[in-house]
């Protein structure tokens, strides 16, 4: 779909573009023409998700030994830490039919302010099971209405040939938030814990009130609605508008349920972002098991975060326009290396080497990987389809709970090879869903 922002055709490497053009003035003149070559709105939601990411990651990387230290058992921790994927499926399709309805603002803003208010909770439960569970539900609410509601604002306000760019610019904000947030996450964490929660809190609310007052709305159905200039219905009428509204949201929830080539990509997301956030969950637990100073789990991240800003953008332009099911599906063979590496070796720079090998598989995967929805879906139903896409988190819950009690009873090693071999599976349904829509295009 066309954005109701003008997107600049010339390109860095627009060959007639003429004289005294960005192509002959230097670094900084390309870079701007770069810039410039963006809706606005896309540079002012991936600096919002780089605040946003950056408040979560001083705080989600460490929150396990947090509440460990706090004397959680492992069996519960891992119960807490699924109560957020559990959110982000339980209310991600209803987070993605509002961000088609009343738009995709009102739904950023209310995720990413009750994530907030998550954060400061943290700060006073203790070691309260129920409690920490409560507010790890509440901090899903960001993977379930903030971050669809943004990716499909982005998908709005680029053309088809320019959202694998744009969401590779976001991804971009968010690892390089996930390379600094730890490294302030684990001096506050070291001196004062409860900071952390505080300070991610208020950025959590910073970025809410930011979208509400900056960022401009793109949901079609709202924008059509602005523009219809229509008086307003008469009393008689609004029944029978609720009852065409109904009927509509029905029959595009059938659509969506028929859609198998949808439901098989998901069944691979589950399987494989299942796995990834066992790197969040409990790959710092099982590290300081083992022995490892603080700093190392710290730089696995930085290594992930590095790999990601400086590798996600040249990824994404080069498969821009490539089929999606292969790499989708052999990118993860590098995350089962990287997985594998974390269960064998147990010293430092072997360790950090298995995440750079992980980190290229996910850059090499999820520059093809951002583009199937957008793809897939019709124009008028992307918010559904993205909302559904937090259905993947139901992986992310059931893998991270048997985590939990697999650690328990047979260590952190048997943790992570069944994280390759998840990984493996969920690479595979993807490549065969992909190849389906590579098909159908």
């Amino acid at each position: 779909m066309t954005s109701r922002y003008t997107v600049a055709t010339m390109t860095p490497n627009d060959p007639a573009s003429g004289p005294g053009s960005p192509t002959r003035g230097g670094l900084v003149s390309r870079l701007r023409a770069y810039v410039a070559s963006f809706p606005r709105a896309v540079w002012l939601l991936t600096a919002a998700t780089m605040v946003e990411s950056t408040g979560r990651f001083m705080v989600v990387p460490y929150l396990s030994l947090y509440m460990h230290g706090a004397g959680v058992s492992l069996g519960a921790l891992g119960l807490v830490l699924a109560a957020s994927p559990v959110a982000s499926v339980a209310f991600g399709a209803w987070g993605g039919h509002l961000s088609d309805k009343w738009g995709r603002k009102p739904v950023q803003v209310v995720g990413v302010c009750l994530s907030g208010l998550a954060m400061f909770g943290f700060a006073f439960a203790g070691d309260t099971v129920w409690l920490l569970a409560l507010l790890n539900f509440l901090n899903g609410m960001t993977r379930t209405f903030y971050r669809p509601a943004t990716n499909a604002a982005l998908s709005d306000h680029c053309p088809a040939d320019r959202r694998s760019e744009a969401f590779a610019l976001n991804r971009i904000a968010l690892n390089a938030a996930f390379g600094w947030g730890p490294l302030i996450g684990v001096a506050l964490f070291a001196a004062a814990p409860k900071a952390g929660f505080f300070a991610a809190g208020a950025l959590n609310l910073a970025v809410g009130l930011f979208l509400a007052l900056v960022v401009p709305e793109s949901a079609p159905l709202v924008l059509a609605r602005r523009s219809a200039a229509a008086p307003a219905p008469g009393a008689e009428s609004r029944p029978a508008a609720r009852a065409a509204d109904r009927a509509s949201s029905g029959a595009a929830v059938a659509e969506i349920l028929r859609d198998g080539v949808f439901w098989l990509w998901m069944a691979g997301m589950s399987l494989t972002w299942g796995a990834y956030g066992l790197i969040q969950d409990w790959l710092g637990v099982f590290l300081k098991e083992g022995g490892q100073e603080g700093w190392v789990y710290a730089g696995i991240l930085f290594v992930n975060s590095l790999v990601c800003v400086f590798g996600q953008l040249p990824a994404s332009r080069l498969l821009r326009v490539a089929r999606i099911g292969p790499p989708a599906g052999l990118s993860k063979l590098a995350f089962a290396a990287g997985f594998l590496g974390f269960a064998f070796l147990g010293s430092p720079v072997p360790l950090l080497l298995s995440m750079f090998t992980l980190s290229v598989g996910e850059i090499w995967g999820s520059a093809v990987q951002s583009r199937f929805v957008p793809e897939h879906a019709r124009p008028e139903l992307l918010g559904r389809y993205m909302g559904l896409t937090t259905v993947s988190e139901l992986g992310r819950a059931l893998v991270s709970a048997v985590a939990g009690f697999l650690m328990q009873a047979a260590g952190g090693r048997a943790v992570f090879v069944m994280a390759a071999g998840v990984s493996l599976a969920g690479g595979a349904l993807m490549w065969l869903a992909g190849a389906a829509h590579d098909g159908r295009r």
